[in-house]
């Protein structure tokens, strides 16, 4: 019924959002960059949880 927070995407997207965000000295560039990161980690482990799913 509820669905466990994978956190893995969240920590990427903040490491490297703020990772981005020192070395260009763009905080902008940094939450955009975070983001990406997160939505795209978020995306794969979605794909591979449909395909375990599938294989059952």
């Amino acid at each position: 019924m509820f669905n466990k927070i994978n956190s893995k995407p969240i920590a990427v997207g903040l490491v490297s959002g703020v990772g981005l965000g020192l070395a260009l000295q763009s905080w902008l560039l940094g939450i955009m960059f975070g983001m990406i990161f997160y939505v795209a980690l978020n995306e794969t482990d979605k794909k591979k949880v449909s395909t375990s799913k599938k294989e059952k």
